[in-house]
């Protein structure tokens, strides 16, 4: 175990010390398992790794920082397979708590209670075959307790609870625009730059490994990775899930799964199960239009135009200003 680079990491963003150790005792727990079994952390797969997992979940010793920590170790240590894997695992946590809090706080506790009570959120490294099931309850509940506008405004929330800090560098380069036209292009121009340069190097960029024609798809579409103003809408789409796969792919279903993000739905797009309602991307909505209520300081309107669930091979949305742009 390079325990270094891991303290290292967790120096940078702020978190010496205790979440350092206890980060440190993840990995090195995960590391004695595997020396048990005649493996190591450079070697192990994916399905070695599923079955600590599944010892972890039976001893109750399974907690997103346990998880976080074995995830950012193999990202460090370039087992892009490892870390892609585990961010299918992490990606949906804390979403069901933050759309129950949402309702909550939109509707009131009541209302959060009756549409919520029974539903538990996945457990922290469940397999994610597991979660759509529980997806499936959560919007059938929704959709039947609550007014459609309602429903749609619950899920389009921030429910990845990104704080409003991590968009400062966007605000300024906001502010220095000539236009929200002007920032919308240059935006654009500076994430395929980004992309440029994790394909370039071979570095996972969040959960995508970047090649050049993912590089090029990015780039012909203003879009993808920013947005396109018509008047008082902002237009978006969002890059696929896996993009140089879905470029890749032919077949219809494989095609629908690799351009979804959303871990709490991806496995019944590959299984063929339909029946999760579309209004579930809302949630994905919500994700789209948060850094411009950053930027405007107000709750925007979002409209989903195209969806996987739907049927679609992209996930589109109208983000309604109503307003809110003074430039």
């Amino acid at each position: 175990m390079n325990e270094t680079i891991l303290r290292e990491h967790y120096k940078r963003r702020g978190l010496s010390g205790e979440p350092a150790d206890h980060a440190a005792a993840a990995v090195a727990g995960l590391e004695a398992w595997l020396l048990l079994r005649g493996e190591s952390l450079a070697g192990a797969g994916i399905g070695t790794i599923r079955k600590y997992l599944d010892e972890l979940i039976k001893g109750a010793q399974n907690t997103p920082e346990a998880l976080l920590a074995m995830e950012r170790y193999f990202y460090l240590t370039g087992r892009n397979d490892i870390y892609l894997y585990f961010t299918k695992l992490l990606g949906g946590l804390g979403v069901f708590g933050s759309i129950a809090g949402r309702l909550a706080d939109l509707e009131g506790t009541d209302a959060a209670r009756s549409v919520l009570d029974g539903l538990e959120e996945p457990m922290p490294g469940s397999e994610p075959a597991t979660f759509p099931c529980l997806t499936r309850k959560l919007m059938n509940r929704l959709e039947q307790r609550l007014p459609e506008q309602t429903m749609r405004r619950v899920l389009a929330g921030n429910h990845h609870q990104i704080p409003a800090s991590a968009f400062a560098q966007e605000e300024k380069f906001y502010r220095d625009a000539a236009s929200l036209s002007s920032y919308l292009k240059n935006k654009h121009t500076r994430m395929v730059a980004e992309l440029q340069q994790h394909c370039d190097t071979g570095i996972v960029w969040f959960e995508q490994e970047i090649t050049q024609p993912v590089v090029d798809h990015a780039a012909a579409n203003q879009e993808i990775l920013s947005a396109v103003r018509e008047g008082d809408i902002l237009y978006h789409t969002k890059i696929p899930y896996d993009p140089a796969r879905y470029l890749r792919e032919t077949d219809p279903i494989l095609k629908r799964y690799y351009a979804c993000h959303c871990p709490l739905v991806r496995e019944a797009i590959l299984k063929g199960e339909t029946d999760i309602s579309p209004n579930w991307c809302y949630c994905s909505g919500g994700f789209a239009k948060y850094p411009y209520e950053v930027l405007f300081g107000r709750e925007l309107r979002v409209t989903l135009l195209q969806s996987v669930l739907k049927g679609d091979f992209v996930c589109r949305f109208a983000i309604h200003l109503d307003g809110a742009a003074t430039k």
